[in-house]
């Protein structure tokens, strides 16, 4: 039986709040070698810990006006935008999608935000989260669009992986440099696992075209031969907005 609308937006945006905390954690631990599991959160400028009651997501920022309770020190935007992110792209669906593949849609978001933020921030995509991406996928992927069988699933896996790590190795082969990340053909393999291979031509012409706006919009842009570009995030952003059109592929 289906929830009332109201109701499942209120538990997807809790839901939402609360795993944007956890993301914003994971994004500033993990690559700085802290534990995500047993480490306490703490200010980054005095070191105190910081209490649960001001771990509230959202709430605690916004009673605390973004400062630390101890030194008073500002804590940065990244928290709360992360923990808003993470709630807007849980509901966004609701107003596109039929219930079930919304919030089947919201699992698959949840779990590419931490990929997207970590390529962004630090070019890297742990492989232990892309795993947990396809093997998600594996599980829920009919939940966010039925049509699309075991089948075309496993064979976006399959071409997702074999196309992009294809064109990773052929450029290295010919200009002696990596021009892609060891991560990106891993998770376009993955993204296949939940759209199906039908899907992945538009995920690809999408993230590249956000990639491109994104580049020309940034000081990158002046030094293309020379930069790094965060891929992963893009095929990220390409793929939410991919499932997120209301047809079917």
């Amino acid at each position: 039986m289906a929830l009332p609308l109201w109701m499942l937006t209120i538990w997807l945006a809790l839901l939402g709040a609360v795993w944007g905390s956890f993301t914003s954690a994971l994004c500033s631990r993990w690559p700085r070698g802290e534990s995500i599991i047993t480490g306490r959160s703490h200010c980054d400028r005095c070191g105190t810990q910081i209490a649960a009651y001001d771990l509230i997501p959202v709430i605690s920022f916004l009673v605390l006006r973004g400062k630390c309770r101890t030194c008073r020190q500002k804590i940065g935007l990244s928290p709360i935008a992360t923990e808003l992110l993470a709630i807007v792209i849980a509901i966004l669906p609701l107003a596109m999608l039929p219930q079930d593949e919304a919030v089947g849609l919201a699992i698959f978001a949840w779990i590419l935000l931490p990929l997207i933020l970590l390529d962004h921030r630090h070019l890297w995509l742990p492989d232990r989260l892309i795993m947990v991406l396809a093997v998600v996928g594996f599980l829920l992927g009919p939940l966010l669009n039925p049509d699309v069988t075991l089948i075309d699933r496993a064979i976006g896996l399959l071409a997702g992986f074999l196309s992009l790590e294809a064109i990773r190795h052929f450029y290295k082969r010919f200009r002696n440099i990596d021009g892609m990340g060891a991560g990106d053909p891993k998770l376009f393999g993955a993204l296949g696992m939940w759209l199906g291979w039908q899907a992945l031509p538009i995920t690809l012409f999408t993230a590249s075209a956000v990639g491109l706006l994104l580049i020309l919009f940034s000081h990158r842009s002046k030094n293309l031969e020379q930069a790094a570009f965060p891929l992963g995030s893009y095929l990220g952003i390409g793929a939410y907005i991919t499932a997120l059109a209301p047809y079917q592929f």
